[in-house]
């Protein structure tokens, strides 16, 4: 599946956006449990669009 393609430009910067401001909440944020919200993020997005 080519995530570029399923993707607006706005979809996108909403995902960068949540990245970092997931990123930013927390010193202490663990690297596996955000890589699994991103993933989920993503696959929640790439469903819901077109």
């Amino acid at each position: 599946m080519n995530i570029s393609e399923r993707l607006t430009q706005q979809e996108f910067k909403e995902i960068l956006m949540y990245i970092y401001k997931r990123g930013q909440e927390s010193k202490n944020v663990e690297v596996k449990r955000l890589i699994e919200e991103i993933k989920q993020y993503l696959i929640s997005i790439m469903y819901t669009s077109k």
